[in-house]
């Protein structure tokens, strides 16, 4: 069996790339908002669309809309339209963990 990097490259001669920080700080500056932070956690449950975030959140359509592109954009989120409604949901289950690994040092560091 041959092992690995941290990065997903076979271990050897190869060099492991760099995560490409510039792109990853995308991510966390999307993540960093709280209104896309909870736009995210909602749709760890399922698919919600955006009458219901918007309910939810206590948020104007246009306020929740513009929070959701951005998540759509940095690929954090995806959409579908149904009818004249669209729908959003996770772009990968591996945010949840994020979120949740996040609340609890949150929670540990106070």
């Amino acid at each position: 069996m041959e092992s690995r990097s941290d990065h997903g490259v076979k271990a050897g001669n190869a060099k492991p790339r760099p995560p490409d920080y510039e792109h990853l700080a995308r991510i966390f500056k999307a993540l960093g908002h709280p209104t896309r932070l909870a736009l995210l956690a909602k749709t760890i449950g399922g698919e919600f669309c955006v009458a219901d975030l918007q309910e939810h959140l206590d948020r104007s359509q246009a306020n929740i809309s513009q929070h959701l592109a951005v998540l759509r954009d940095r690929g954090l989120a995806l959409a579908e339209r149904r009818g004249n409604q669209v729908c959003y949901r996770l772009a990968d289950e591996r945010l949840a963990e994020i979120i949740d690994l996040a609340a609890d040092i949150a929670e540990a560091i106070g």
